[in-house]
């Protein structure tokens, strides 16, 4: 891109429109009158004498970019790509042949797509006497009133004389001096529609702006099937002119830092926010044309921004519908988009309805026996659809229970500004309504915990009926399995909680058990280790195996197994090789041979075993132990007095 002097004035709202109509009704050549500018740059576009792709034009005095459409009815798909973000659209009616398919197509998507502004251009009137002009007039009338839409005003032109050209030029220039500034957003959506690569600086994308700030040398995502890939604005042009940043609408080249030109397709999205992705389900409010249908289970071809993909609609009642894509589609709430049919249906491609997207990251729609649900999700976009906006991220937020949401996620969701849910939900988990997890990070409901509490525990007492003979289950296994349903700040808040209440009892090295558990065990728990515990002290330090303290006890093996692990826990017995010994034995053994150190240097295994009267069964597990903890030091095959042993 090579820089030039900026003659746009900076800070001056640009508005963009769409020309929109039938196959050789004269959009090109209107533009190209309005302007000085051919739009159609390819040679087949030469050559045929009708739009193929998107052309861009603009009047630069009055800061309008033109994005000219084709008008072909195979070519729908450009048009909608192109009417997507514009503020208007000049709906251009050839006075020799009025109203035609197109004309009556191009205008239900411009309604489709939320665009409420139409200029009508009625073109080739030198061709026509005044009657016939004033029937493609009513024409055009007529059909704008079919859609629900008030022309602003019908210009009679001749691209051919020049003829109206000029009251044209100065209406939209009236129009687009009236229109609202744009709201102030961090947001940033620009759908890509062409990418090229010049030498020297690299790959340039260009699209419109449909919202936000792009500013030259700030970092950019690119969000598109190859996942989200971070460059930067390293240069912007508005119609060739080089800016320092670019405000929505307008028209803008983009020319990208750290990506190939293979990395990046029509279709793609660029934004600011890293957390944009692809989605494979969208749900809508959904305005079917008259005279078409779009029935539960049908096939249709999704167009959103300059991409489309196949998908299947599934009506939830009313308005609100759910599309399930075969291909995921980078997009964020709030888009309007257009549905056609699918290849192999009888539409073969007509305009069949379209509206705008309430959630554009749903889960999977709950079964169809789940009634109540399924009626859940269809009242929360309803609140969307309505513009309430808060009862809808609320109702969103209940949705999801118990995975909580990040504020983020839900504003990407329905498409409102960054940041505006901050406060409200933190108000509602004032007022107890939502429930905040992590500082603010994210929300669930109550209930959601309570949920999760109950899970919990759930996981807990199944652990106890399974495994009797160990004192507790992990708290990292309890948060694993709430984390399947939750998050792992989610699950932690709720294991604080529990211990909290004492609705779980923390044991000993990360182990947690019910609180009936650990009555029960500590009950039944003291007089079993009084038995276990005084045979253990019988034995001395011939130990004893478990099998011999079940037989000696008259307890079960999971009741032995379980009284070990507690003696062991507190530390007054120890298990060594599969025997168990009282520390009170093996005190008397650490005396005995510090006292024999008094008057020896060394310690063999045959002089352990004369002084504790064992077999080499015990004194090879004894005399380890007595390593392990620095009774004695292994020195080759004898050992010395560790430190914590008495030497001579």
């Amino acid at each position: 891109m090579v820089a030039c002097p900026s003659v746009t004035r900076l800070g001056t709202r640009r508005a963009v429109f769409a020309t929109a109509g039938h196959v050789d009704h004269g959009k090109t050549a209107l533009v190209r009158a309005l302007t000085g500018t051919d739009t159609d740059r390819l040679p087949e576009e030469k050559r045929r004498g009708i739009s193929i792709e998107l052309g861009f034009a603009e009047l630069p005095d009055d800061a309008i970019s033109f994005i000219d459409v084709p008008g072909h009815r195979r070519l729908v798909h450009a048009m909608i790509a192109g009417a997507s973000g514009v503020d208007a659209v000049v709906l251009v009616v050839a006075a020799d042949d009025g109203v035609m398919p197109q004309t009556r197509e191009h205008l239900h998507v411009t309604r489709l797509l939320g665009i409420d502004r139409v200029v009508v251009a009625l073109t080739k009137t030198d061709l026509v006497d005044a009657e016939i002009r004033a029937l493609a007039e009513a024409d055009a009338r007529e059909l704008c009133a079919e859609v629900g839409l008030e022309p602003i005003s019908v210009i009679a032109t001749s691209s051919t004389t020049g003829a109206g050209i000029d009251d044209l030029r100065r209406e939209l220039a009236r129009v687009a001096h009236g229109l609202p500034s744009p709201p102030s957003t961090r947001s940033v959506f620009l759908a890509v529609d062409r990418v090229f690569s010049i030498r020297g600086a690299g790959t340039v994308v260009t699209g419109t702006l449909a919202r936000g700030r792009l500013e030259v040398d700030r970092p950019v995502y690119v969000v598109g099937p190859a996942g989200v890939r971070e460059s930067a604005c390293r240069a912007l042009e508005i119609h060739g002119r080089a800016e320092p940043f670019a405000v929505a609408p307008t028209r803008v080249a983009v020319n990208l830092s750290k990506l190939d030109k293979s990395a990046v397709s029509r279709g793609d999205v660029l934004t600011v926010d890293a957390g944009l992705s692809m989605s494979s389900r969208l749900d809508v409010a959904l305005r079917v044309l008259p005279n078409e249908t779009v029935d539960d289970g049908d096939p249709v071809v999704v167009h959103l921004g300059t991409t489309r993909a196949s998908a299947r609609v599934v009506r939830l009642g009313g308005t609100v519908a759910h599309l399930a894509l075969e291909s995921p589609v980078p997009c964020i709430g709030g888009l309007g988009f257009v549905l056609r049919g699918f290849a192999s249906s009888r539409e073969r491609g007509a305009v069949l309805g379209g509206g705008r997207v309430l959630d554009s990251a749903p889960p999977p729609l709950p079964p169809r026996r789940d009634v109540a649900a399924r009626a859940a999700r269809a009242e929360m976009l309803a609140f969307a659809e309505a513009g309430d906006m808060e009862r809808a991220a609320r109702g969103m937020i209940e949705l999801a229970a118990p995975r909580p949401l990040e504020p983020g996620e839900v504003e990407r969701r329905l498409g409102i500004e960054p940041g505006s849910l901050t406060e409200p939900f933190a108000a509602l988990a004032r007022a107890g309504t939502l429930v905040s997890i992590a500082g603010g990070r994210a929300y669930t409901t109550e209930s959601a915990l309570e949920r999760l509490e109950n899970d919990a525990l759930d996981v807990a007492t199944l652990h106890h009926r399974n495994a009797p003979h160990e004192f507790g289950i992990s708290s990292e296994t309890v948060r694993a399995k709430l984390r399947e349903r939750s998050s792992r700040d989610a699950s932690d808040l709720v294991l604080e909680r529990l211990l909290a209440r004492g609705r779980l009892i923390h044991v000993a090295g990360g182990l947690v058990c019910t609180p009936d558990v650990a009555a029960k065990r500590e009950t039944d728990g003291a007089a079993q280790s009084e038995v276990v515990l005084g045979l253990l002290d019988a034995a001395r330090l011939e130990g004893a195996e478990e099998k011999d303290l079940v037989a000696r006890s008259g307890l079960s093996a999971e009741t032995v197994r379980t009284t070990l692990a507690r003696l062991g826990r507190d530390g007054v017995a120890r298990g060594l090789s599969g025997l168990w010994f009282s520390e009170r034995a093996l005190d008397e053994l650490r005396r005995i041979v510090s006292e024999y150190f008094r008057t020896n240097g060394t310690l063999t295994l045959q002089a352990l075993k004369d002084l504790s009267g064992v077999s080499r069964k015990q004194a090879i597990p004894l005399i380890e132990q007595l390593d392990r903890e620095g009774t004695t030091r292994r020195v080759g095959d004898v050992r010395t007095a560790g430190p914590r042993g008495n030497g001579p």
